[in-house]
């Protein structure tokens, strides 16, 4: 028999229950910061540790602890608090019904006023509690405990923090930051994304496979910003959070109109806002005013997530989706296997269950503590869980190499294997450089030749060099001079077309303005027929490429670069805000000026160029923040004459990110015929556009901080002032709590303990959303309201209804006995 079912059987008769072995599991977390929490980190913590740096001088550091990043189950374990109790924010004591005030005044107070202390440790409570456990062998749930200790959803442990640092002042609860990843894009936002699965689903028409099929057709972003989604979303397999990240700053154009109108509107004002308050959320850099800006938006989804349930939810039977059926299904059988539940035999199909959405759960809760923490503890990706949960990619991909028999075993020896390849590679590279340096392998550029095709870019099969691009250059496209087009023949082979119509004057325009006035180009017909006719192409050839490196300063001043091509990554920004062209080639070419006068230095040079296909803003469109609807463009029609152009790659701002308006079709106006000016597109014929794109601004932080202004790292640069929208004041929530909170108040000289809610006054909703809550220590007048309710935090409920990562704490299901409460898969 083990030591622990000893210690068991003599103090109370029996083995040791599954909240017993709960309640070890939390002694020993805490048991093991003890250790590490010792005297002489203390001794360091108090005095400070002297240390040689390397100047010279000694200087003494004190080590502090401001943040500890972990999900919502390590959270519960560190704050020693009840998995998804009744109160169950780490933080604060706000119940599950008072979650979705989120962003109200109301909501504002109770996080201040009712933030967690641990005046129960040292006021002789729970010393006491804990003295009847170990000495007289009460159950660790006891309802008697349960007077203390489940209105506050505290358990029967000791905490090692509270223990070793509140003689320095340390406040245990206040080191539990917010969890971006966790809490928002696999909390928040996946539980409404699913939510709208089930509304398409009982909506019916098609609605599902149409969301599968756009989001097929959206383009990529970006180096990994936003990828190709390959499979059927909706399926929502093996996604983790860059996934749900995605999907997120892609919704817009692809949710529209698959449901009625007025539901439409109200699921796109929802998704703006998702989309706002995670960028914002995100910011590498903050200041004031985006701090204020976060404040107001997450003001505005607690109340766009409101309507939603209220207006939208109750119209849709809304059901278990088929993932999420079957991932039952087999919970329930496999509990029948271990003897769980109910006999094998007897474990039937069942219909889908109904699902509503729900508000009340943690990590919605949890929105609130950003605007607060981020000028406390600095920007979000500074305490985030993502970077240590990245490194599960490493492992994932070692276990896909594996025939999954004995897979620890051979991860191992991958790992090794791969450790000691780069030990070889390490010191070949080593004995090269003692040997004299590496040399690096000329390019061949070969013979000059025409493209094999007459495409304006080339394939991605084709290699072309373009070495290291410096930062101080804008711009970079390579020199090579493999791949030509003979400008002659080709448009003589093009003629006819509406995209090469004027091509040579137009180009013998741009190239002179640039020559005469390098700073700024001309307005298209600044020059006669017989001053273009001056300029001439060596050889009549223009020289393709595949790739345009752009470099920008980002709003946090930092350097980013953007690698734009025609065939996947070709929409881009010039003139803020309203200005994008479509690339059709990337083309560099000698230029030779034979009018009289010219310098030498201008007469013979090689010139970079884009061929570029140009967008216009569609006026009729209503769009911007305060309208929650992205801006949309469409193409100038081919009887423009600024419809296709060149343009100077020195006027690129940056990469765009365009998504087709799905739900406006498509149209072969634009741009009659098959026709070189356009480029093949997913889900388009080659004598069709999409009618309408619309302008992805959240596509990332850099770009939506170009939209909405402020960037520190941007220039300043007037942003057009949108319109205020007619009864946009009256659009606060029914309660009527819809002002934006005041700055916060400080804190009062008076005792911690006397802000405290009650036992007592805490199991009960206050009538009034500002009640104060007594202090009092009275008894309860009716103990059954004190004890665990039934499917509560602390009862073993049937199972949650989950798949995957999702769990009661996103408010889908029921919770899992307490025997597995608070511990995470490492």
């Amino acid at each position: 028999m083990s030591s622990r079912c000893i210690f068991s059987e003599d103090l109370t008769g029996h083995a040791p229950s599954g909240d017993v072995l709960t309640h070890c599991r939390r002694e020993l977390m805490h048991a093991i910061w003890c250790l590490l929490l010792d005297d002489e980190f203390l001794e360091a913590y108090e005095h400070g540790i002297v240390v040689e740096c390397q100047d010279g001088v000694f200087r003494r550091f004190y080590p502090r602890i401001f943040t500890y990043s972990a999900d919502y189950p390590e959270k519960v374990l560190l704050a020693t608090i009840r998995n998804l109790g009744k109160a169950p924010c780490p933080r604060c004591y706000i119940r599950k019904e008072d979650i979705p005030d989120l962003g109200t005044v109301r909501d504002e107070n109770k996080r201040k006023n009712l933030a967690r202390t641990d005046d129960h440790m040292h006021n002789g409570v729970l010393p006491r509690i804990r003295d009847w456990i170990y000495r007289t062998g009460r159950s660790v749930k006891s309802t008697t405990f349960d007077f203390w200790l489940l209105a506050r959803s505290w358990t029967p442990t000791s905490n090692a923090f509270s223990d070793r640092l509140s003689k320095f002042g340390f406040d245990p609860f206040k080191m539990l930051v917010p969890d971006f990843m966790h809490e928002f894009e696999l909390g928040v936002f996946k539980s409404f994304f699913m939510h709208l699965l089930r509304i398409l689903h009982a909506h019916g028409e098609n609605a599902v496979q149409n969301l599968n099929q756009r989001f097929r057709w959206v383009p990529t972003f970006g180096r990994s910003t936003v990828r190709r989604f390959v499979q059927n979303t909706s399926r929502l397999k093996k996604m983790a959070a860059w996934n749900y990240q995605c999907i997120l700053v892609c919704l817009l154009p692809v949710i529209e109109g698959l449901l009625p109108d007025a539901h439409n509107d109200e699921m796109m004002d929802v998704v703006f806002s998702l989309a706002e308050w995670h960028t914002l959320g995100k910011l590498k850099m903050h200041t004031d005013t985006s701090v204020g800006w976060l404040r107001t938006a997450t003001k505005e989804l607690g109340r766009m997530l409101r309507r939603f349930q209220r207006v939208v939810c109750p119209y849709y039977d809304t059901r278990e989706l088929p993932s999420e059926q079957a991932a039952r299904g087999r919970r329930q059988a496999k509990k029948a296997s271990q003897g769980k539940g109910k006999a094998p035999s007897m474990v039937v199909r069942a219909s889908a269950k109904k699902k509503e959405y729900s508000m009340e759960t943690y990590k919605m809760h949890g929105l609130g503590d950003y605007a607060p923490a981020i000028p406390w503890v600095g920007t979000s990706n500074s305490w985030s869980t993502q970077p240590g949960e990245l490194e599960h990619r490493r492992v994932k991909a070692y276990y896909a190499r594996t025939n999954k028999n004995q897979a620890v075993r051979q991860i191992s020896k991958l790992e090794r294997r791969e450790t000691a390849l780069l030990r070889m590679a390490a010191r070949a590279r080593s004995k090269a450089q003692r040997l004299g340096g590496t040399k690096s392998t000329p390019v061949a550029q070969g013979y000059r030749k025409q493209a094999k095709n007459t495409q304006t870019y080339l394939s991605f099969a084709e290699s072309e060099a373009l070495p290291y691009t410096i930062p101080s250059q804008h711009h970079h496209i390579s020199s090579s001079r493999n791949n030509s087009i003979h400008l002659s023949s080709w448009l003589k082979q093009h003629k006819g077309d509406p995209a090469t119509k004027n091509f040579l004057s137009k180009l013998q325009e741009h190239l002179l303005a640039r020559l005469a006035h390098p700073d700024w180009t001309g307005d298209g017909d600044e020059f006669t027929d017989a001053q273009r006719y001056q300029l001439q192409l060596r050889n009549s050839r223009m020289y393709v490429h595949k790739i345009l490196r752009v470099n920008h300063t980002t709003y946090d001043v930092r350097l980013g670069q953007d690698v734009l091509n025609p065939r996947t990554h070709s929409d881009i920004m010039i003139s803020h805000p309203f200005s994008y062209p479509q690339v059709l080639g990337i083309f560099h070419a000698d230029d030779v000026n034979t009018a009289p006068g010219s310098t030498s230095s201008a007469s013979s040079q090689s010139m970079d160029f884009l061929w570029v296909r140009r967008y216009r803003l569609d006026t009729s469109w209503r769009a911007g923040f305060k309208r929650k609807r992205l801006y949309r463009l469409e193409f100038l029609p081919d009887s423009d004459p600024q419809a296709f152009g060149f343009l100077n790659p020195d006027k690129v701002i940056r990469g765009s990110h365009l998504i087709p308006a799905f739900a406006h079709g498509k149209t072969g106006d634009r741009l009659v015929g098959d026709s070189i000016g356009r480029l093949p597109r997913d889900g388009l014929s080659s004598d069709e556009d999409w009618r309408y794109y619309y302008v992805n601004f959240f596509v990332d932080r850099d770009m939506y901080m170009r939209y909405r202004g402020g960037g520190v790292g941007h220039y300043r640069l007037e942003i057009p002032v949108e319109e205020d929208i007619p009864g946009a004041e009256q659009a606060a929530d029914d309660e009527g709590d819809g002002e934006t909170p005041e700055e916060p108040v400080p804190s009062t000289s008076e005792s911690r303990s006397d802000q405290l809610p009650d036992p007592v006054n805490l199991t009960h909703r206050p009538d009034s959303p500002m009640s104060t809550h007594s202090s009092s220590s009275g008894l309860p007048s009716d103990k059954s309201d004190l004890e665990s309710e039934p499917g509560s935090d602390d009862e073993g409920g049937a199972g949650g209804d989950m798949d995957g990562g999702f769990g009661p704490e996103d408010g889908d299901g029921d919770v899992e006995d307490e025997v597995e409460e608070g511990y995470a898969p490492l």
